[in-house]
């Protein structure tokens, strides 16, 4: 008995010898496998990539390095990584002036932009142009036409009641505030037909340089430099 036991026994020590071996053998390869694997992630993993600053120094030469002398900051700069790779543009401070025909240079292009879209909105070809102008003339011609007529009679009423009024005068009768108010009425009435008549008159040579415009609008290949130049926006 005490022999099979002891057998039994060295059987499961031989038994646990070996898993502890086979253990041992999978540590080692686990520890193999982890090394190249730290190793990528260390790779991976670098240092954060310091500032470096990229600016025009005193003598027009570019320069880099981890400031800017303050007093080139106005002129501009721009900062980079340290592979080269621009990460952001500082634009140059404008002076007074530069920044006043920015702001000019910025109205004119919104009112150019602006013209262009107004005047392709209201007509589809030059022709359209053409038939607005005329169909503007024939309207505003009837108009000064009526303007002109109702002057003439008004012009007509008012003489009657000067004459009506100096009658009264020689006969000397009293003018009634009835028939002076009417005077002033009709006045009133001619004073207002012949602002009338003089403001189409002006309107004439006013609104035939408008339609030149929208022509010229047009026909315009875009709001470039050239034509914010020339045009008086």
């Amino acid at each position: 008995m005490e022999s099979g036991k002891s057998d039994n026994l060295f059987a499961m020590q031989s038994g646990m010898g070996g898993s502890t071996t086979r253990l041992k053998g999978l540590a080692r390869n686990l520890r193999r496998l982890a090394a190249p694997t730290l190793l990528t992630l260390a790779i991976a993993l670098p240092a954060d990539a310091a500032t470096l600053y990229r600016y025009i120094n005193d003598k027009g030469y570019q320069e880099i390095g981890y400031s800017v002398p303050t007093h080139l900051v106005p002129n501009g700069y721009d900062v980079i990584d340290e592979s080269g790779r621009l990460v952001r543009r500082v634009a140059a401070q404008l002076s007074e002036e530069e920044y006043a025909l920015k702001l000019e240079r910025e109205r004119k292009l919104e009112a150019c932009e602006k013209a262009v879209a107004r005047v392709h909105r209201r007509y589809e070809s030059l022709q359209d142009i053409d038939n607005a102008e005329v169909q503007f003339e024939a309207q505003l011609e009837e108009s000064l036409q009526n303007a002109q007529a109702n002057l003439e009679y008004n012009q007509t009423e008012l003489k009657k009641l000067q004459d009506m009024a100096a009658a009264f005068e020689r006969e000397g009768r009293i003018i009634r505030e009835s028939h002076l108010n009417n005077m002033d009425q009709v006045r009133t009435t001619i004073d207002n037909l012949n602002a009338q008549i003089e403001k189409g008159e002006r309107s004439k040579g006013t609104k035939a340089a408008e339609f030149d415009e929208e022509r010229r609008v047009f026909q315009l290949p875009g709001c470039d430099e050239e034509q914010l130049a020339r045009a008086s926006w």
